[in-house]
């Protein structure tokens, strides 16, 4: 069987830079939660990758959140066949650098965009449509966190599903993959999901014995085809999560939760309104 794990951090020295507790404290909280200490070395990437093909997983969507670790990303899948390369965006240097990092992105081929404003606007703010807009015209994935998270001195509210809602009336042939599952924001993601056909849930490190049991069901059926899997290792290990979800699943749906639903939602036409 085929496995694409939908997200994860490679263990290089550019990219582990983003796990220093000492600027964001609350990074503590995941380490400690998810045991992360022994995969927060650096690996090199050869052998990651040898890694996750022991346990079945043949390709690994790599993301990044600023250019110098975009360009890190889009280097190492010039070299390395098993990695999708992902570009991040953030608001840091404001809309206008956002949206040149996207036209730059499109120009490597990257497979998606990866969304890391939420923390400062809610998913549907009117200013960062300018950049949904052109990922739609140029059909052009994105990926946004969807869940709760442990930085608690901001919202999280900004990720709730009624946002993802509006954002997919008004632009409905984007392919919009919810990291996270929208997990935290019970059954109201399932209903946007199920109402938008180019929305996808994706669950990375998530455990389906901790998951609310509806998303599972959804998973066996009614969402079946929209569906993904994703590790977010180093957050979580490759093995134990593949394990965890084949248990979970019906094995009739392991090739779509696995593989087939990430590729629909990179490479096929979106569906038209």
């Amino acid at each position: 069987m085929t496995i694409i794990d939908a997200r994860v951090r490679l263990r290089t020295s550019t990219l582990l830079k983003m796990w220093d507790i000492d600027q964001s404290p609350a990074l503590k909280d995941y380490i400690d939660k998810y045991n992360m200490q022994d995969r927060l070395e650096v690996m090199d990437t050869e052998k990651l990758l040898e890694e996750a093909q022991r346990f079945g997983i043949d390709k690994v969507m790599a993301y990044g959140c600023t250019p110098e670790e975009n360009s890190h990303i889009i280097e190492l899948a010039r070299k390395y066949d098993g990695i999708i390369p992902l570009g991040g965006v953030n608001l840091d240097q404001g809309i206008q650098a956002a949206l040149q990092e996207i036209i730059r992105l499109k120009s490597e081929n990257v497979a998606a965009i990866d969304f890391n404003f939420l923390l400062t606007k809610n998913v549907n703010a009117r200013e960062f449509y300018p950049l949904y807009a052109y990922c739609e015209l140029n059909q052009i994935p994105v990926i946004i966190h969807s869940a709760i998270h442990y930085s608690r001195d901001v919202s999280m509210w900004k990720a709730q599903p009624q946002y993802f809602d509006e954002v997919a009336v008004d632009f409905p042939e984007l392919k919009i993959i919810m990291s996270h599952g929208g997990n935290g924001f019970g059954p109201a993601t399932l209903a946007v999901a199920q109402r938008h056909p180019n929305l996808y849930l994706e669950f990375s490190a998530l455990r389906p014995k901790y998951m609310a049991p509806e998303f599972i069901q959804a998973a066996n059926t009614y969402l079946k085809n929209r569906c993904i899997f994703g590790t977010d290792y180093p957050l979580t290990n490759f093995e134990q999560q593949i394990e965890h979800w084949k248990y979970a699943l019906r094995e009739e749906v392991w090739d779509l939760f696995f593989h087939q639903n990430i590729n629909k939602a990179l490479f096929e036409e979106p569906v038209s309104r």
